[in-house]
C-alpha cells in the first residue's frame, strides 16, 4: 500500500463466505486439492456481468450464498436481475406510450401530487424515500447488499403499481395521469441510481 502511495491504515479486508453453485438442481463439486474450481470469469461468460453482480450483491458477505445457474439465466421473475431490470423497462414502456399518445409531462409545479393515494402509489413513494439512508448506511457499514435489497424492493413496488394502477386511459383523469407520470419517472431515476451504484445496467427494453 505504502509503495503505491496509499496510507496502509486505510486498507480494509473483508472476508467473504463460500458460494455454492447449482446447475440443473445439482451442486457443482469443488476440490481445491484436485484443482476442480470454477473461476469467476467462467461464471461471467455463462450468465453475464449484470446477473452475476446483482445475484452476489443481494447477499451479505457474512452469509453463505447459493448461486443457481438455471435461475440466474432464466427470463422469469424469480431471477432477481430480470425482475429488477424488467421494472425499469416497464416504466420506459409507459413513457413510450405517452409519446405515442402525445401526452407530455407537465412541470412538477403544475402537478397535484395529493391525488397519489392508492396503496401501490404510496408504496413506491415509501421505498423511494429510503434511498438516501440506504446508500449512507451501505457506505458506512461496507454493505452493498443493502442497496441491492433496496433496488429489489423498489422493483417490487413498481411491479405492483404497474399491475394495479393505469397511468393513462379510460377512467384516469389528466391530472392523475400527470401525477403518476412523475411518480414512475422518480421510480425510474431511483432504479437507475441503485443499479448504477451496483454496476448493473438499466435497459429500456427487455
Amino acid at each position: 500500500m505504502q509503495s503505491l502511495g496509499h496510507d496502509p491504515a486505510e486498507l480494509e479486508c473483508a472476508i467473504i463466505q463460500l458460494v455454492n453453485l447449482l446447475k440443473g438442481g445439482e451442486p457443482v463439486r469443488f476440490s481445491k486439492r484436485a484443482g476442480d474450481i470454477v473461476e469467476l470469469s467462467e461464471v461471467l461468460d455463462e450468465v453475464g456481468a449484470d446477473a452475476a453482480r446483482l445475484t452476489y450483491l443481494l447477499q451479505s458477505i457474512d452469509s453463505t450464498q447459493t448461486f443457481d445457474y438455471d435461475v440466474v439465466k432464466s427470463r422469469a421473475m424469480d431471477n432477481p436481475v430480470y425482475y429488477v431490470q424488467m421494472a425499469y423497462a416497464r416504466i420506459q414502456s409507459i413513457f413510450r406510450v405517452a409519446v405515442e399518445r402525445s401526452v407530455a409531462t407537465l412541470p412538477s409545479a403544475q402537478v397535484d401530487f395529493s391525488l397519489l393515494v392508492h396503496e401501490r402509489e404510496l408504496e413506491v413513494l415509501r421505498v423511494l424515500s429510503e434511498l438516501p439512508d440506504t446508500v449512507s448506511t451501505a457506505a458506512v457499514d461496507r454493505a452493498p447488499h443493502r442497496i441491492a435489497t433496496w433496488v429489489r424492493e423498489l422493483a417490487g413496488a413498481v411491479h405492483g403499481f404497474y399491475h394495479d394502477c393505469y397511468v393513462m386511459g379510460d377512467g384516469v383523469s389528466g391530472e392523475l395521469t400527470q401525477a403518476r407520470l412523475h411518480l414512475v419517472e422518480a421510480a425510474a431515476v431511483g432504479l437507475a441510481i441503485g443499479l448504477d451504484l451496483l454496476g448493473v445496467s438499466a435497459p429500456d427494453q427487455m
